[in-house]
């Protein structure tokens, strides 16, 4: 790779990134293999999975172009690369961010972002984090090999291995996040008239959480500084050193020992510093498909379950916040952790049953 690599780090531009993709895709290297080059060679600024990803799926479709700018067939001035790619960093820092927020910090309009979201990265909804609308065939075939390694592995979630599982991820809690349609009916008189709905907004107010669990219940919870970001160092100076401290609390004789962890391939996550941290830890890992909030515990049933119960809620401070997210998690029921994780390897059975296709309101 030092033959790719002229210039000092500092001075590399997106352009110089699509051309090492791009050398790196005629070599035939994977999605994968070419982020985790990248992320070796450039851990501070190189470009994230779903940016590696676009630019590889371009160069399938023969779009060799490397400069800024419209893409071929794609006219209009605000769907530029730029544009595009200054929505994706918002999805990408934030899955679960909303149109508003979109348009608060691009200063693009709700047309534009719409066609964006939709028509230029192909996004959806799923698990209310963003998604690819269609999974390529090998991503499919990555979502089907894991719903088939692991029941096997755990027995179809009976085997007592499966307490040894710690899964989480990080999302952002908001000082106020409006109550949804669903949250906010009410009974009325036959004939009567509907309750009057003042529109509101989530707040600019929020918080980083790192928030890990097991079958057995909640093990920790970390929040992010504010004006800080996930990085391969937060991850592995401050955050997995509390967790794994809490478990061996937790588990005085066993400690960490036989300890998997399950978190997804975000950069922080996949960061070659990430894995030797693990490795020096002797904390095994389990792989977790790309674009599959419908297979991560934490998004299909930990974090919207802790925001709907805070919806609605006016947090004027963090430790106010906090306050009320750990209250909400000792209110969830010891049985609830573990159907949890019966409902997660029920879920691996659907998704092989429809080929590795998102299954979800199938």
């Amino acid at each position: 790779m030092a033959c790719m690599i002229p210039q000092p780090e500092s001075d590399l531009t997106r352009r110089d990134f699509r051309a090492i993709i791009l050398i790196l895709f005629k070599l035939e290297k994977s999605r994968l293999e070419i982020h985790e080059t990248l992320q070796k060679h450039f851990p501070n600024i190189a470009p994230c999975l779903r940016t590696v990803e676009r630019w590889y799926s371009e160069f399938i479709h023969g779009n060799f172009i490397l400069e800024d700018g419209s893409l071929p067939g794609r006219p209009s001035i605000t769907h530029t690369v730029e544009n595009v790619e200054l929505v994706l960093d918002e999805v990408t820092k934030d899955p679960h961010v909303t149109y508003a927020q979109l348009e608060h910090e691009t200063k693009l309009s709700s047309g534009s972002i719409n066609v964006i979201l939709h028509k230029e990265l192909g996004l959806r909804k799923l698990c209310a984090r963003w998604i690819p609308h269609s999974l390529l065939s090998d991503q499919k075939t990555c979502r089907g090999d894991f719903c088939k390694i692991m029941p096997k592995r755990f027995v179809n979630g009976t085997s007592r291995a499966v307490s040894e599982i710690l899964t989480g991820d990080e999302t952002w809690i908001y000082h106020y996040d409006p109550e949804t349609k669903r949250q906010s009916k009410e009974w009325v008189e036959e004939g009567g008239l509907p309750p009057t709905k003042v529109r509101r907004i989530r707040s600019v107010g929020k918080q980083m959480w790192a928030i890990f669990f097991r079958r057995s219940g909640f093990v920790e919870g970390i929040a992010l500084e504010d004006r800080k970001t996930v990085t391969a160092d937060w991850y592995t100076t401050i955050c997995l050193p509390k967790v794994f401290s809490a478990i061996e609390k937790q588990r005085e004789k066993s400690g960490v020992r036989g300890i998997l962890l399950h978190h997804d391939n975000a950069s922080s996550h996949a960061a070659l510093r990430t894995l030797e941290f693990l490795e020096n830890s002797r904390i095994g890992t389990l792989f977790h498909p790309s674009y599959s909030p419908d297979l991560a515990p934490c998004d299909f049933w930990l974090f919207p379950k802790l925001k709907d119960q805070l919806r609605g809620r006016r947090f004027f401070s963090n430790e106010e916040l906090t306050g009320a997210l750990f209250l909400a998690i000792e209110e969830i029921p010891k049985e609830e952790w573990k159907m949890c994780f019966d409902t997660w390897f029920t879920r691996m059975k659907r998704c092989i049953e429809c080929q590795g296709e998102y299954f979800e309101r199938m």
